[in-house]
């Protein structure tokens, strides 16, 4: 009985491992798992799991950090998740993966919802992003050698509708559009944000980075 058990428990997890090796499956079905797993992973707090979708010499990009995946991991106190302002989810669609060879970059379209407190109301922040994933097969595994956030737009409501954020229009002016609520926010909890972060609203720093990317799968090995 309890060897039937002890299998059982082996068949559960290797069917909830994710697989990134390219010979177990398809290239594109390991990269649309990798890049998928390294934010479900952080969504529900895995941090080992979602350390090992990175390579050891992998860069962060984000509106919070920038450098290297180590020291983006090993941060997670300062992860937004982490936070005391409240729950963070995280939604997003299929990735579009543009491979060559052992190189491959993925775009990744999510939406994140987070619960802050707003002049002090409890308000919903909503960032609409696209995360550019640069990936890597080495040894016949894939893993993320480079992560960068894009900012598309983002919105505030209060979350108990009807309640007033206390929001003076004149702080708005002079933030990016693509990030402004979110610049907004962290700048009334005492915090601040960047004003050249990547996003739409500065097309030409975007193509830049499309370009770079599209430069760098080039050099995959065959």
């Amino acid at each position: 009985m309890k060897y039937g058990l002890f299998f059982a428990i082996l068949l559960l997890v290797v069917a909830i491992t994710p697989v990134f090796a390219s010979e177990n499956v398809s290239d594109y079905e390991a990269i649309t798992k990798l890049v998928t797993w390294e934010r479900q992973s952080r969504v529900r707090h895995l941090y080992d799991e979602m350390s090992d979708c990175y390579f050891p010499d992998a860069t962060v990009t984000t509106s919070w950090t920038r450098g290297s995946a180590s020291a983006y991991l090993n941060n997670r106190s300062k992860l937004p998740e982490a936070s005391d302002e409240g729950v963070i989810l995280v939604r997003y669609s299929p990735p579009i993966i543009h491979q060559n060879n052992k190189r491959a970059y993925a775009e990744l379209p999510i939406t994140t919802n987070r619960w802050i407190k707003v002049n002090g109301e409890e308000a919903v922040l909503t960032s609409y992003m696209r995360l550019i994933y640069c990936v890597e097969c080495r040894g016949g595994v894939w893993k993320i050698t480079d992560l960068i956030t894009i900012n598309e737009d983002d919105t505030l409501a209060p979350a108990i509708p009807g309640t007033d954020l206390h929001i003076n229009p004149e702080d708005l002016k002079g933030l990016r559009h693509s990030y402004r609520f979110l610049a907004y926010a962290r700048i009334k909890a005492g915090g601040k944000v960047r004003d050249d972060e990547l996003g739409i609203d500065q097309p030409e720093a975007v193509e830049k980075v499309y370009q770079k990317v599209e430069e760098w799968i080039q050099g995959g090995e065959k």
